[in-house]
């Protein structure tokens, strides 16, 4: 009788831990292939005066999953997911984007972005854009693949395409 008492506490302490556990990671864990981890902003990004949602953005194969404000989970051409801080400035750009109706460019106002993977203290990746957010739906880049602001800084073209909100 003694034995089955104490399998009988020892199940409960189990079950008890391992319920705790996945309750703390449901809170924490965000829920895509991500490699960001932390607390949801209630937003994406600022970019001028439009405030970008919490959420994936696709264009082509790529997509930027916003997971707040500060950081995104980005995966070039299907490959794998990286984390990126964001940190979009009050730098801006005139840049050309084609026309709704396709027949010709407007010129709007596109804000100086950096994203770098790893923490500002580590050597990251560092990019180089510009982005105009058409929408806290949708926002178009002028590349992804910019390694200095002067790369960025001539380049005055968005891409014909924008990202939007899946």
């Amino acid at each position: 009788m003694k034995n089955i008492i104490i399998r009988i506490i020892i199940s409960i302490v189990v079950i008890l831990v391992i319920s705790a556990c996945s309750k703390e990671e449901e809170s924490t864990t965000i829920p895509f292939t991500t490699t960001c981890t932390g607390s949801s902003s209630g937003s994406g990004p600022t970019i001028g005066g439009v405030t970008l949602k919490e959420a994936t953005y696709k264009e082509g194969s790529t997509s930027f999953m916003f997971v707040n404000s500060t950081s995104a989970n980005v995966v070039i051409s299907g490959g794998d997911s990286y984390c990126y801080t964001i940190d979009a400035t009050s730098t801006t750009a005139t840049m050309q984007k084609i026309n709704s109706s396709g027949t010709g460019v407007d010129n709007v106002t596109a804000y100086y972005t950096t994203m770098k993977q790893g923490t500002w203290t580590d050597t990251p990746t560092t990019f180089h854009m510009y982005i105009y957010a058409d929408t806290d739906s949708s926002f178009y880049i002028n590349s992804f693949s910019f390694t200095t602001k002067a790369g960025a800084d001539g380049y005055p073209y968005l891409l014909g395409a924008a990202y939007t909100k899946q």
